[in-house]
């Protein structure tokens, strides 16, 4: 009876193992399950809630990619880049998508891969760099002499400044009688002080090559003629945000993440800042923040429809993610409850089947103790009498 009554009061069949010893190492084995699903919902639960995070970035900025599309149509549609404003657009197109990759979840940057402590992307570095190149129309190659296109003799300075704010200052002095576009791309890239390199390719693959001279820090460049000569107006050099593909922006690291979501099984999760629908979008971005020039505008076109059609992959991409986490999870929690249940049927009583049979013992205790009084009562004399 005090053992039904410990049992009647606590719940518990026992207080130690001991007073379960038949099904002590089941319990220790179902414990051992319980403790370790909990632990692999805990991580289910923290990678759908980042993945989710992800999606719901991603999907705002396919929303934004397309709003830029309209702009840029209406804009070269109708030449009327200024009128819808388009680099004021551009910009703040620019900082939403920052943020949206830089969202940050319980002290995370989730686009950042492991180095998830920093930001994912740093707007400074998002901008294209400044670059000049040729017009449009004039076929050019490293053969073509300087004479060939009018130009006449003088000498340029090339200032280039990078995003830290380091400047360098060079000068190329020039000679249009025995000179070829291969040998002013070597007097400027032979110089190592001026931040600036020349190169022979178009806008995108659709057009042949110009001559560009870009700014390796991804910084601003200018050049000026400072001795006469005219090879800036020869060449029709036109100061544009650089079309080259660039994720210089991306301050993360190429770790995917992981999540241990079942026994000997981890699930890799996520996408990165640079992953090149990001970087279409940016570069497209980049060009039409920065110039009004239609060829560039047709390009930053081209870069942000790649992103539109890009999109949708990494929709798909974290979506399946999801959905292969939300199965282990589901498993997870079905066996919690078995679990859980057959713990409590190995550790629980029936508490009012067990007050039943408390008040049974209860009764025959109180029988067993009138029997004892009156059997004391019994004597030979009583007998006799």
């Amino acid at each position: 009876m005090t053992d039904l009554n410990t049992q009647a009061s606590s719940g518990y069949k026992s207080r130690n193992y001991s007073g379960i010893a038949d099904s002590s190492q089941r319990l220790l084995n179902l414990e051992a399950e319980y403790t370790r699903t909990e632990q692999y919902l805990r991580n289910t639960t923290q990678a759908k809630l980042r993945l989710q995070n992800m999606e719901s970035a991603v999907d705002t900025i396919s929303s934004i990619a397309v709003k830029i599309k309209s702009l840029l149509v209406q804009s070269l549609s109708a030449n009327q880049a200024d009128d819808v404003n388009l680099d004021n657009e551009a910009k703040q197109a620019m900082e939403q998508i920052s943020n949206l990759l830089n969202t940050n979840l319980d002290g995370r940057y989730l686009f950042a891969g492991g180095r998830s402590e920093l930001p994912a992307v740093d707007i400074d570095k998002m901008y294209a760099p400044d670059n000049y190149m040729s017009e449009s129309g004039v076929t050019l190659t490293d053969a073509t002499t300087l004479a060939s296109l009018g130009v006449t003799d003088g000498e340029i300075q090339i200032v280039s400044t990078d995003v830290n704010g380091a400047s360098s200052t060079s000068t190329v002095d020039y000679d249009p009688t025995t000179w070829t576009i291969a040998d002013l791309r070597n007097a400027i890239n032979g110089n190592t002080t001026d931040g600036a390199i020349a190169t022979l390719r178009g806008l995108d693959e659709h057009e042949g090559p110009r001559l560009n001279i870009e700014n390796v820090g991804n910084g601003t460049i200018t050049i000026t003629e400072i001795a006469g000569g005219n090879i800036l107006n020869a060449l029709g050099m036109t100061k544009i945000p650089n079309p080259r593909p660039d994720t210089s922006y991306y301050t993360g690291d190429q770790q995917i993440l992981e999540a241990r979501i079942d026994d000997q099984y981890d699930v890799s999760y996520g996408i990165l800042a640079d992953d090149p629908a990001f970087q279409s979008l940016i570069q497209g971005l980049g060009i039409a923040a920065a110039t009004t020039d239609q060829d560039a505008l047709n390009v930053a076109m081209g870069h942000i429809s790649d992103a539109i059609n890009n999109l949708p992959n990494i929709q798909g991409k974290i979506g399946l993610d999801i959905a292969n986490i939300e199965r282990f999870e589901t498993r997870h929690e079905d066996y919690k409850i078995f679990a859980a249940q057959a713990i409590s049927d190995i550790e629980t009583v029936d508490v009012p089947l067990t007050l039943a049979e408390l008040s049974q013992y209860e009764t025959a205790l109180q029988a067993s103790f009138i029997t004892i009084s009156k059997s004391s009562d019994l004597s030979l004399a009583n007998y006799l009498r």
